[in-house]
Protein backbone atom coordinates (compact mmCIF):
# COMPACT_ATOMS: atom_id res chain seq x y z
CA UNK A 1 0.00 0.00 0.00
CA UNK A 2 3.00 2.20 0.73
CA UNK A 3 4.35 1.91 -2.57
CA UNK A 4 0.91 2.35 -4.17
CA UNK A 5 0.62 5.65 -2.23
CA UNK A 6 4.33 7.22 -2.87
CA UNK A 7 3.20 6.89 -6.43
CA UNK A 8 0.02 8.42 -6.32
CA UNK A 9 0.98 11.02 -3.49
CA UNK A 10 4.51 11.86 -5.10
CA UNK A 11 4.09 10.66 -8.82
CA UNK A 12 7.08 8.38 -7.74
CA UNK A 13 7.90 4.91 -8.33
CA UNK A 14 10.16 3.11 -5.40
CA UNK A 15 14.03 3.33 -6.06
CA UNK A 16 16.42 0.04 -5.83
CA UNK A 17 19.28 1.32 -7.08
CA UNK A 18 22.10 1.27 -4.66
CA UNK A 19 22.95 4.30 -2.92
CA UNK A 20 25.07 5.40 0.36
CA UNK A 21 21.54 5.79 2.24
CA UNK A 22 18.62 3.28 2.93
CA UNK A 23 17.51 5.08 0.00
CA UNK A 24 17.77 8.19 -2.61
CA UNK A 25 16.24 11.16 -0.96
CA UNK A 26 14.62 12.88 -4.39
CA UNK A 27 13.58 16.74 -4.30
CA UNK A 28 9.93 16.92 -4.24
CA UNK A 29 7.36 19.70 -3.66
CA UNK A 30 3.59 18.63 -3.03
CA UNK A 31 1.14 20.01 -0.37
CA UNK A 32 0.05 17.75 2.35
CA UNK A 33 -1.59 17.52 5.70
CA UNK A 34 -0.09 16.07 8.66
CA UNK A 35 -3.10 14.56 11.01
CA UNK A 36 -1.81 14.72 14.55
CA UNK A 37 -3.32 13.12 17.19
CA UNK A 38 -3.92 15.03 19.65
CA UNK A 39 -5.59 14.10 22.93
CA UNK A 40 -9.14 12.82 21.45
CA UNK A 41 -9.14 13.89 17.98
CA UNK A 42 -7.15 14.13 15.21
CA UNK A 43 -5.88 17.99 14.39
CA UNK A 44 -4.95 18.66 10.64
CA UNK A 45 -2.17 21.12 10.12
CA UNK A 46 -0.89 21.60 6.30
CA UNK A 47 2.21 21.19 4.95
CA UNK A 48 4.69 20.41 2.33
CA UNK A 49 7.05 17.90 0.85
CA UNK A 50 10.43 19.32 0.60
CA UNK A 51 12.19 15.86 -0.08
CA UNK A 52 11.02 11.78 -0.11
CA UNK A 53 12.73 8.81 -0.23
CA UNK A 54 11.13 5.22 0.22
CA UNK A 55 11.39 5.05 4.10
CA UNK A 56 10.66 8.55 5.05
CA UNK A 57 10.14 12.91 3.64
CA UNK A 58 11.42 15.35 4.93
CA UNK A 59 8.38 17.99 5.15
CA UNK A 60 7.67 21.80 6.12
CA UNK A 61 4.94 22.48 8.14
CA UNK A 62 3.79 25.42 10.75
CA UNK A 63 3.20 22.20 13.23
CA UNK A 64 5.13 21.80 16.67
CA UNK A 65 6.12 18.40 16.11
CA UNK A 66 8.54 16.57 18.45
CA UNK A 67 11.19 13.12 17.77
CA UNK A 68 8.97 10.38 18.77
CA UNK A 69 5.59 11.79 17.55
CA UNK A 70 3.79 9.84 15.69
CA UNK A 71 1.15 11.15 12.98
CA UNK A 72 -0.47 10.53 9.48
CA UNK A 73 0.38 12.05 6.28
CA UNK A 74 -2.32 12.56 3.95
CA UNK A 75 -2.63 14.00 0.28
CA UNK A 76 -5.39 16.96 0.50
CA UNK A 77 -6.97 16.01 -3.34
CA UNK A 78 -7.12 12.01 -2.11
CA UNK A 79 -7.59 11.78 1.93
CA UNK A 80 -9.10 8.27 1.76
CA UNK A 81 -4.70 7.26 1.37
CA UNK A 82 -2.49 8.13 3.87
CA UNK A 83 1.23 7.21 5.45
CA UNK A 84 1.40 6.39 9.00
CA UNK A 85 4.77 8.29 10.06
CA UNK A 86 6.46 9.25 13.14
CA UNK A 87 8.93 11.91 13.78
CA UNK A 88 12.88 11.02 13.68
CA UNK A 89 14.07 14.88 14.03
CA UNK A 90 12.55 18.33 13.96
CA UNK A 91 14.28 21.66 13.32
CA UNK A 92 16.33 23.71 10.40
CA UNK A 93 13.38 26.82 10.08
CA UNK A 94 12.51 27.57 6.93
CA UNK A 95 12.51 31.33 5.41
CA UNK A 96 8.99 31.02 5.67
CA UNK A 97 9.12 30.72 9.83
CA UNK A 98 7.87 26.72 8.94
CA UNK A 99 9.59 24.05 10.51
CA UNK A 100 11.69 21.03 8.97
CA UNK A 101 11.03 17.56 9.95
CA UNK A 102 12.32 14.51 8.72
CA UNK A 103 9.27 11.84 8.78
CA UNK A 104 9.59 7.66 8.87
CA UNK A 105 7.11 5.79 7.26
CA UNK A 106 5.88 3.18 9.83
CA UNK A 107 3.98 0.77 6.83
CA UNK A 108 6.46 -2.37 6.70
CA UNK A 109 8.07 -3.41 3.09
CA UNK A 110 6.11 -6.68 3.48
CA UNK A 111 2.84 -4.62 3.11
CA UNK A 112 4.18 -2.66 0.23
CA UNK A 113 5.10 -5.70 -1.80
CA UNK A 114 1.89 -7.31 -1.36
CA UNK A 115 -0.34 -4.39 -2.79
Amino acid sequence: QQAALLYTLFGMTPDASAAPRRSERKPVRKAIVLMIDEGNQDAGHPGMTVDLSDHGARVEAAAALTPGQTLTLVQPDDPSSSLRCMVVWAGDVASDGHDHVGLEFLDSSADNQEN
